[in-house]
């Protein structure tokens, strides 16, 4: 055998022993790859998740006040124009409890 046929002793195999596996190309691409993964993430939670929002503002009908009294129960004052209500739901149904006059409102 020759020594460049036997293993670990051909130019190839010691050149490769000798090169780092962590080279400064690769730090690079990892870093910069980093950074664009990170970019995403902020202009997802910045500017499309606000656009996702369900919940819509309403201009006649507004909640004042919620408190949830129980899991899946709570209770809500609600206003529509001069009106407002007490009313208690849960998952199987609504109550209207009270109506509410304007001068406890302002309490």
């Amino acid at each position: 055998m020759t020594p460049s046929t036997s293993l670990g002793t051909s130019p190839e195999v010691l050149a490769l022993q000798h090169t780092p596996i962590i080279t400064f190309g690769y730090i690079m691409q990892l870093l910069i790859s980093l950074l664009i993964v990170l970019a995403l993430i902020y202009v997802t939670a910045r500017f499309v998740l606000p656009k996702l929002k369900t919940t819509s503002t309403g201009n006649i009908i507004k909640i004042l006040d919620r408190v949830y009294l129980e899991p899946q129960v709570s209770a809500y004052v609600l206003k529509a124009g001069k009106d407002a209500w007490l009313i208690v739901t849960s998952s199987k149904q609504i109550a209207r409890i009270d109506k509410i006059d304007e001068e406890s409102l302002n309490k």
